[in-house]
């Protein structure tokens, strides 16, 4: 009896496949979604002028020469501002309350301030017209705090809906809904998913890959479904290949990915797309195993690199392609070292 022949991931993996539609939300919502389109400032930040710290609003040219002994004599209807207070025209600091004294003459100011300390001027955080966030970049914590700081009122997103069928060993189930909650994907029920992991037995080797040989990948009306077997190993390896492109796809995002010195020699086999698990080692990268993966290789691998079918491996010293450990989606922000 002929064996089956294996799909290579090229075969299986759809192109050109389609974002899910975006959704306005508030920033405060945001957190882990997908830009979906550019966000841009179109006047600076602040957009107006405010005091960063309590005390008077002054010129600082009259407090030149200030001292204890000769202090500088300020109008009486100079304002004592709070912090986020806007700075009245004409003011180009905020003097501490403790430098100044009342007197029958106004206010008696002990020490001299420069141009613009205790304040925030015009525009000084972020200048007009600079993008804030960048079509398919994830928000996270940064930019979300950006967005809420400058007063953003509704953003566009995508955030991809995940099914993790129920009859998944824990183990698989647990590790994925913690790689799918890391790139803030929405875990779902079967009915609202755009993207399903549903259990399947290890019976024969469809896949061309290694780990990830028992699995597969199709759609069904809107739903596109990977079917996972009951082993930590295929399921990294059918995440890392598999998993993440799609799910990058649906989400209208790029992978982090970086190029790396490995610190050791990485051997592949011919025919077969094997992912390689490795651990930071200094200023290099050292290859645990290659095309397949113990428990105690998880639990020590901080990055993968997906070696091509036609590949035999790479000397030591050579730079590869790598993913973080269970993929992350880029920010406008993050980058993953080298």
């Amino acid at each position: 009896m002929t064996a089956p022949r294996l799909l290579s991931l090229t075969e299986i993996l759809p192109s050109g496949l389609a974002p899910v539609a975006a959704v306005e939300v508030h920033p405060d919502a945001a957190l882990g979604a997908i830009a979906a389109e550019d966000v841009r400032m179109a006047e600076g930040w602040p957009q107006m002028a405010f005091a960063r710290e309590p005390g008077y609003a002054v010129r600082s040219r009259m407090l030149i020469g200030a001292t204890a002994y000769e202090p500088a004599i300020l109008p009486a209807s100079t304002p004592c501002l709070a912090a986020g207070d806007a700075l009245p025209d004409g003011a180009d600091a905020v003097l501490p309350a403790q430098t100044v004294v009342a007197s029958a003459m106004g206010f008696e100011a002990f020490a001299t301030i420069r141009p613009g300390e205790g304040i925030r001027r015009k525009g000084q955080d972020w200048p007009a017209g600079r993008t804030l966030l960048r079509e398919g970049s994830r928000i996270g914590p940064m930019e979300q705090a950006l967005l809420l700081a400058m007063n953003v009122p509704a953003i566009r997103v995508r955030r991809v809906a995940v099914n993790l069928d129920r009859a998944l060993p824990d183990a698989v189930r647990h590790l994925l809904a913690g790689w799918a909650g890391a790139l803030g994907l929405m875990i779902t029920g079967p009915a609202q998913a755009q993207f399903q992991i549903e259990a399947c037995p290890l019976r024969e080797a469809r896949l061309a890959l290694k780990p990830g040989r028992f699995g597969a990948l199709h759609r069904h009306a809107e739903t596109i479904r990977l079917a996972i077997p009951p082993d930590l190993a295929e399921a990294a390896g059918l995440w890392h290949a598999v998993a993440l492109p799609v799910l990058a796809s649906l989400s209208g995002a790029g992978l982090v990915q970086s190029r790396g010195r490995l610190a050791g020699k990485l051997v592949s086999g011919i025919g077969f797309s094997e992912l390689a698990f490795l651990r930071r080692e200094s200023d290099a990268w050292l290859p645990l195993e290659t095309g397949d993966c113990t428990l105690a290789t998880l639990a020590e691998a901080q990055a993968v690199s997906l070696l091509p079918a036609g590949s035999e491996g790479q000397p030591a010293g050579a730079e590869i392609t790598l993913l973080p450990l269970g993929g992350a989606f880029s920010t406008m922000f993050d980058r993953m070292p080298v």
